[in-house]
């Protein structure tokens, strides 16, 4: 089941969790400003601070690593797909006349539809694509079973084959990629320790009457706004930071009509 920070759109998520974690500054800043008399517990909020903000930057650190590795994933499988469609196509050439149109025309239909696989969230059409991939995938195995009757010792059949079958493999390993995302249960962790942390840090410039205020919120607004990027980072079809697929559409170019 896809995590609600997947689902979310952006134009809600983002200012939602910028609330959130400028407004906890804030409210840590108020109760500091009314707890100002007891000065002497300001070095014990200063420890906390130190280490709510270390257990933060921590927290980031590995969200980061994560969302930032899955990243590149989907881009090296969009990379890898293209070439084994490539591949594919110019081992369909090799094949007799009679066999190479549908084999391409098929080949460069797959490429479509892999090129705009999760462009968008959208479910539905997920599904949509997800099925007319394996469908063309039938197809093209079809006409590799009608190629290897033909002439079952033929070496540009059996690399034909070959690389059909690494296609089909890439197919699986990019959805896999796709599906799989930083546990929601982490990032709304990362969130709650944000907000632990700016409070903290409100508190603590509160309690001991800093005007520091401007400089507490472009903390938390840093804070938060790193936060997104790991979230963007980890939904491909959701935020501004997007896989390119630009090899696959090459790719397809690249088949001859």
């Amino acid at each position: 089941m896809v995590e609600w920070l997947y689902e979310a759109d952006f134009a809600v998520l983002y200012p939602v969790t910028i609330v959130l974690i400028t407004g906890a500054a804030e409210v840590g800043a108020w109760i500091g400003r009314r707890s100002r008399s007891f000065v002497d517990d300001a070095p014990d909020i200063g420890t906390l601070t130190g280490a709510a903000l270390g257990l933060l930057a921590l927290l980031l650190a590995f969200s980061f690593s994560l969302a930032l590795s899955r990243y590149e994933a989907r881009r090296n499988w969009v990379l890898e797909e293209a070439n084994a469609i490539g591949s594919t196509a110019n081992f369909a050439l090799m094949l007799s006349e009679s066999e190479q149109r549908p084999i391409l025309s098929l080949l460069r239909s797959y490429a479509a539809v892999r090129s705009g696989l999760e462009v968008i969230y959208d479910p539905a059409k997920l599904a949509r694509d997800v099925a007319r991939s394996v469908e063309l995938q039938n197809q093209l195995w079809q006409h590799a079973v009608t190629v290897t009757d033909a002439a079952p010792q033929s070496l540009p059949a059996y690399r034909f084959v070959a690389s059909l079958n690494e296609m089909n493999n890439i197919h699986e390993r990019r959805l896999t990629a796709l599906r799989y995302h930083i546990p929601g249960a982490v990032m709304s962790l990362l969130i709650v320790v944000a907000m632990v942390a700016t409070g903290f840090t409100g508190y603590h410039a509160g309690a001991r009457g800093s005007r520091g205020r401007v400089a507490t919120f472009i903390m938390s607004l840093t804070i938060a706004v790193v936060i997104l990027l790991v979230v963007d980072l980890d939904r491909p079809a959701r935020g501004l930071i997007q896989v390119p697929v630009q090899p696959l559409i090459d790719a397809q170019q690249a088949i001859l009509p």
